[in-house]
């Protein structure tokens, strides 16, 4: 009788494990799990990717945000030596589909054709001068990613939401926010 309730009580635990598995195998195929209070990742567009970089300031009149961001390759500092202030370039990006960490090319924006390319963002390039492996780069943003970078502190972080192939600079960047949540005064 023992053995039987001891058998009874194996099946009843195992049970109750394949129920948890399934639940959370559910939620993880609904995309909506939330883990330690943190809220779910949020996916970006299809036709979007994500890059970091630090604020330097923003012209809410000329809707421009300009921002240093890493540079990964040597080749990409020496491009620099052949540019100067004020130049439009494209930066080509290193990263996968959706996402970046740090400059890959910097090449003169090429006025006479469309952007054919993934991971690539028209700016207009602060100074041709890299401080610690950075860049210093101006772009523009939509005015509704202003709003939510208000509370952004030159010297902190963002991320910004470009477009794939974007159809002018304009069209550049649809997104910005707070690389993590600051704590507001209003």
């Amino acid at each position: 009788m023992c053995e039987g309730r001891k058998q009874e009580h194996e099946e009843a635990v195992m049970s109750k494990a394949w129920t948890y598995v399934a639940t959370l195998l559910f939620l993880l195929a609904a995309g909506g799990v939330v883990l330690d209070g943190a809220p779910a990742l949020q996916q970006p567009e299809p036709d979007t990717y994500s890059w970091n970089g630090e604020l330097v300031s923003v012209d809410a009149t000329a809707m421009t945000m300009t921002v240093k961001a890493r540079v990964a390759y040597q080749e990409a500092l020496s491009a620099l030596k052949k540019l100067k202030a004020g130049d439009r370039v494209w930066v080509v990006w290193s990263g996968v589909h959706d996402s970046s960490d740090a400059v890959r090319e910097l090449r003169r924006a090429e006025t006479s054709r469309n952007i054919d390319e993934d991971l690539v963002l028209p700016a207009e390039l602060v100074s041709p001068e890299s401080f610690n492996q950075y860049v210093t780069i101006r772009v523009k943003v939509p005015e509704r990613a202003l709003s939510t970078i208000k509370h952004v502190k030159p010297g902190e972080w963002v991320i910004v939401t470009s477009r794939h192939r974007p159809p002018s600079q304009d069209d550049a960047v649809v997104g910005v926010r707070p690389y993590a949540p600051t704590a507001s005064t209003d």
